[in-house]
Protein backbone atom coordinates (compact mmCIF):
# COMPACT_ATOMS: atom_id res chain seq x y z
CA UNK A 1 0.00 0.00 0.00
CA UNK A 2 1.12 3.32 -0.74
CA UNK A 3 2.20 5.76 2.21
CA UNK A 4 2.38 9.19 1.63
CA UNK A 5 5.06 11.85 2.75
CA UNK A 6 4.91 14.59 4.44
CA UNK A 7 5.66 17.91 3.94
CA UNK A 8 7.00 17.21 0.23
CA UNK A 9 9.42 19.90 -1.79
CA UNK A 10 7.55 21.86 -3.79
CA UNK A 11 9.68 23.68 -6.63
CA UNK A 12 8.38 26.56 -8.14
CA UNK A 13 6.40 26.33 -11.18
CA UNK A 14 5.18 22.88 -11.20
CA UNK A 15 2.10 22.94 -9.05
CA UNK A 16 1.53 21.57 -5.79
CA UNK A 17 3.07 18.08 -5.24
CA UNK A 18 2.08 14.77 -3.23
CA UNK A 19 4.42 11.94 -3.42
CA UNK A 20 3.56 8.36 -1.96
CA UNK A 21 5.78 5.19 -1.54
CA UNK A 22 5.78 2.15 -0.83
CA UNK A 23 8.74 -0.36 -1.21
CA UNK A 24 8.54 -1.06 -5.34
CA UNK A 25 6.92 2.01 -6.08
CA UNK A 26 7.01 5.73 -6.05
CA UNK A 27 3.03 7.57 -7.55
CA UNK A 28 3.96 11.57 -7.37
CA UNK A 29 1.30 13.82 -7.82
CA UNK A 30 0.92 17.36 -9.18
CA UNK A 31 -1.82 19.55 -8.73
CA UNK A 32 -2.95 23.19 -9.04
CA UNK A 33 -2.02 25.42 -6.74
CA UNK A 34 -5.81 25.04 -4.94
CA UNK A 35 -4.99 20.91 -4.82
CA UNK A 36 -8.82 20.20 -5.93
CA UNK A 37 -7.90 17.92 -9.07
CA UNK A 38 -4.46 16.46 -9.81
CA UNK A 39 -2.77 18.23 -13.64
CA UNK A 40 -0.64 15.27 -13.89
CA UNK A 41 0.95 12.13 -12.25
CA UNK A 42 4.26 9.95 -12.35
CA UNK A 43 4.41 5.75 -11.20
CA UNK A 44 8.21 4.79 -10.96
CA UNK A 45 7.96 0.78 -10.13
CA UNK A 46 9.71 -2.61 -10.45
CA UNK A 47 12.27 -0.47 -8.20
CA UNK A 48 14.41 -3.37 -7.02
CA UNK A 49 14.33 -4.87 -10.54
CA UNK A 50 14.33 -2.72 -13.99
CA UNK A 51 12.75 0.51 -12.45
CA UNK A 52 10.17 1.60 -15.43
CA UNK A 53 8.58 5.39 -15.09
CA UNK A 54 5.18 6.44 -16.62
CA UNK A 55 3.83 9.96 -16.58
CA UNK A 56 0.90 11.36 -17.31
CA UNK A 57 0.41 15.27 -17.58
CA UNK A 58 -2.69 17.14 -18.78
CA UNK A 59 -2.46 20.56 -20.45
CA UNK A 60 -4.90 24.11 -20.11
CA UNK A 61 -6.17 22.96 -23.57
CA UNK A 62 -7.76 19.90 -22.09
CA UNK A 63 -5.52 17.56 -23.84
CA UNK A 64 -3.23 15.25 -22.18
CA UNK A 65 -0.23 13.18 -22.74
CA UNK A 66 0.85 9.95 -21.30
CA UNK A 67 4.92 8.84 -21.65
CA UNK A 68 6.35 6.45 -20.29
CA UNK A 69 10.75 5.59 -20.62
CA UNK A 70 10.18 1.83 -22.07
CA UNK A 71 8.54 -1.34 -22.76
CA UNK A 72 6.02 -2.80 -19.73
CA UNK A 73 2.94 -4.42 -19.22
CA UNK A 74 -0.01 -2.32 -19.52
CA UNK A 75 -2.23 -4.95 -17.30
CA UNK A 76 -0.02 -5.28 -14.47
CA UNK A 77 0.93 -1.55 -14.21
CA UNK A 78 -2.99 -1.27 -13.67
CA UNK A 79 -3.21 -4.19 -11.19
CA UNK A 80 -0.71 -2.79 -9.35
CA UNK A 81 -1.76 0.77 -9.33
CA UNK A 82 -5.44 -1.10 -8.03
CA UNK A 83 -3.59 -2.82 -5.27
CA UNK A 84 -1.66 -0.54 -4.14
CA UNK A 85 -3.22 2.68 -4.63
CA UNK A 86 -6.42 1.27 -2.69
CA UNK A 87 -6.00 4.00 0.04
CA UNK A 88 -5.64 6.99 -2.27
CA UNK A 89 -8.94 9.42 -2.61
CA UNK A 90 -11.24 7.66 -5.20
CA UNK A 91 -11.37 10.23 -7.36
CA UNK A 92 -7.77 10.36 -7.82
CA UNK A 93 -7.44 6.47 -8.16
CA UNK A 94 -10.38 6.79 -10.76
CA UNK A 95 -8.07 9.52 -12.88
CA UNK A 96 -5.11 7.43 -12.90
CA UNK A 97 -6.46 3.97 -13.66
CA UNK A 98 -8.69 5.49 -16.90
CA UNK A 99 -6.02 7.52 -18.14
CA UNK A 100 -4.02 4.06 -17.99
CA UNK A 101 -6.61 2.17 -19.69
CA UNK A 102 -7.27 4.88 -22.11
CA UNK A 103 -4.10 5.99 -23.54
CA UNK A 104 -1.40 3.28 -23.02
CA UNK A 105 -1.34 0.60 -25.34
Amino acid sequence: MLTEIENVRQIPDEGQRRWFIDSDMDLILWYEEDKNKPTGFQISYDKRSVQRTVTWKSSHAGHSSLTCDGPYNKKRLIRLMEQKGSNLEPEVLKLILGNLRDQIT
